[in-house]
């Protein structure tokens, strides 16, 4: 097989180099050519012929490969190298990158959502999630020196909870075709996938191909039943339910906003449209390990 290797060699608190992958990659049969995520031209790249797109870095590296494709068709292998790997461990794509490509198949694999948002800054994409509020606030506050991924995890999630502790109550407005709601809220999420910020299963059953967004409302009185939570995420469900629809209008004043982990520069007054886009793309799923 011939693959584009997309690739961030900044990824994770311990960078894998373009020859270890490529090595790899070889040893499954796989040929590359390469593109430097944030150097190259990603969008010239991936209109060149291959067999698929490997995604090889964070979440920021897969969710532009996954935004950018227009040759949908084209599977998508990620290796996933950061610290949260939201994407992939919600696509159950996980363990040790070196073991998954000698267990891709170009016919094993599942449909992934993309998501747009129209906004005062024109209409932007994103994979996992837009939202303002609390996890919004908590990006920074987070400790960017971490030694290992579960440190980084770790620095997110004390972020997190010491941002839903100060979180101020802000006023919104969310719309859809079927229902509406207005009130103050300590934070708002559409989610696109189950996980966002560091590995938090916020809408912990949200399938990434059903065409709907998952939208995570917390008002203040539910502040301390989140805290609850959040000191063991991974112990179980979010307590806070989600309400889906295919789209959502959020109306606010004066409000930052963050599309999956960056912020426009500018805050927002008025409303934000968020959708899912009209074509899903295929990443592979590798099959179960050898035992």
């Amino acid at each position: 097989m011939r693959a584009l290797l997309v690739h961030n060699d900044n990824a994770g608190t311990d960078p894998v180099s373009r020859a270890e992958i490529e090595s790899v990659l070889r040893e499954a049969g796989i040929e590359t050519a390469y593109c430097s995520h944030g150097e190259d031209d990603l969008a010239e790249a991936l209109t060149k012929p291959f067999d698929l797109i490997v995604a090889a870095g964070g979440d920021g590296t897969v969710a532009d490969v996954v935004s950018t494709l227009e040759q949908v068709e084209r599977p998508i292998g990620i290796l996933p190298m950061g610290g949260s790997n939201n994407i992939a461990n919600s696509l159950r794509v996980d363990g040790d990158w070196r073991d998954i490509p000698r267990r891709w198949s170009l016919d094993r694999w599942t449909r992934l959502d993309r998501g747009e948002a129209d906004g005062p800054w024109g209409v932007r994409c994103f994979v996992e999630a837009i939202g303002s509020g609390v996890l919004t606030d908590s990006f920074e506050q987070v400790d960017d020196e971490p030694d290992t991924p579960e440190e980084k995890r770790a620095n997110g999630r004390k972020a997190f909870r010491r941002a839903l502790g100060d979180a101020e109550p802000f006023a919104c407005r969310i719309e859809t075709d079927d229902w509406s709601w207005q009130g103050e809220c300590l934070m708002i999420e559409v989610m696109n996938l189950r996980y966002v910020g560091a590995r938090l299963a916020l809408a912990g059953d949200a399938p990434p191909d059903d065409g709907l967004l998952d939208i995570v409302l917390v008002t203040p009185d539910q502040r301390d039943l989140l805290c609850r939570w959040a000191e063991d995420p991974d112990a179980g469900p979010c307590p806070i339910g989600t309400r889906r629809a295919s789209e959502v209008r959020l109306i606010v004043k004066d409000r930052p906003f963050r599309l999956d982990d960056r912020s426009p520069d500018e805050t927002l007054t008025g409303m934000v449209a968020v959708r899912i886009r009209g074509n899903s793309v295929r990443v592979l799923t590798p099959s179960e390990p050898l035992s």
